[in-house]
């Protein structure tokens, strides 16, 4: 279950209205709207007002662990941390996966956490490897072969923190369902195979070379978003009023560049300068820029 989900099924639970969610977190009817469609997400402050007023926690809410009253019975974890005293670039490798959340954490560690419904022995069926000798932080997530893949892919939600002091870059390589970033500033570089991005309170640039059809969600982005692909046909949705620039790049194959509100197509945005740039590179692709209202 998505965040998204997630929020509007506690609502119902409860038999709130959407005024009355909002009336008791003291944000507008809107917000929840977006909350509840994934247009947007709540930041990190508003994660945790809505985990404190239904009785679940933030993971529950990020991970969409199927709960009504904050009970996680039957859900595994396995936390593997170290600490940092310099600035690194980090180079994170995760196999099989359903979802992988990244993002900045307060303090000197970082952070790596697994959890799982049904898979008891996490530090069994999946070795996690820390290795930060030199200016390089590897971060490797891999099965053992105690589970297989489908499993991994079905159950395994992987979630990385690193200290907000000391990120520099990333290269993020994984399989994936969802892949997650948020509350971070750095540039990061994003291959293997994943279906869906959320890129939430991002400052940097983010290169996605990923070869297959992706959504991507960005939502509150400042900075450049490439998506770089061969043969693919992919959306970045945007919330409607955020400012943007996009264009292609590249001298052989066809590339094209589509716009869209809530859908329905529309003309192109006119060639200014804006905070969020996205440019489309590859051949034989097309990307759908698509603002939400």
């Amino acid at each position: 279950m998505k965040t998204s989900e997630m929020i509007k099924a506690l609502r119902s639970e409860r038999g709130w209205s959407q005024e009355q969610m909002a009336e008791k977190l003291g944000v507008s009817r809107q917000a929840i709207t977006k909350w509840e469609t994934g247009v947007g997400t709540p930041d990190i402050e508003n994660l945790a007002a809505i985990a404190q007023l239904f009785g679940v926690s933030t993971d529950a809410l990020i991970f969409g662990v199927e709960a009504s009253a904050g009970d996680e019975a039957g859900r595994f974890e396995s936390v593997t941390s170290v600490d940092l005293v310099e600035e690194k670039h980090y180079d994170i490798k995760v196999g099989c996966a359903h979802s992988v959340v990244v993002r900045a954490s307060a303090g000197e560690k970082a952070w790596v956490r697994l959890a799982a419904d049904s898979i008891a022995d996490l530090e069994r069926a999946f070795k996690v490897v820390l290795d930060t000798e030199g200016r390089n932080f590897d971060i490797d997530v891999t099965s053992t072969g105690v589970v297989d893949d489908a499993l991994a892919r079905k159950e395994l939600d992987v979630t990385i923190e690193l200290p907000g002091a000391y990120t520099a870059d990333a290269e993020i390589e994984l399989f994936a369902d969802e892949l997650r970033i948020e509350h971070v500033s750095l540039d990061i570089e994003i291959g293997g195979k994943v279906g869906c991005v959320w890129l939430v309170d991002l400052e940097g640039h983010v290169e996605l070379d990923v070869p297959v059809d992706l959504e991507v969600w960005a939502d509150d982005v400042r900075g450049q978003v490439d998506v770089n692909q061969v043969g693919a046909t992919s959306v970045l949705h945007v919330a409607h009023g955020t400012p943007f620039s996009a264009t292609t790049r590249g001298r052989f194959g066809k590339r094209v560049l589509r716009f869209t509100r809530d859908g329905e197509p529309v003309e192109a945005p006119e060639a200014v300068e804006a905070p969020l740039a996205i440019e489309l590179a590859g051949a034989r692709c097309e990307l759908t820029v698509d603002s939400l209202s």
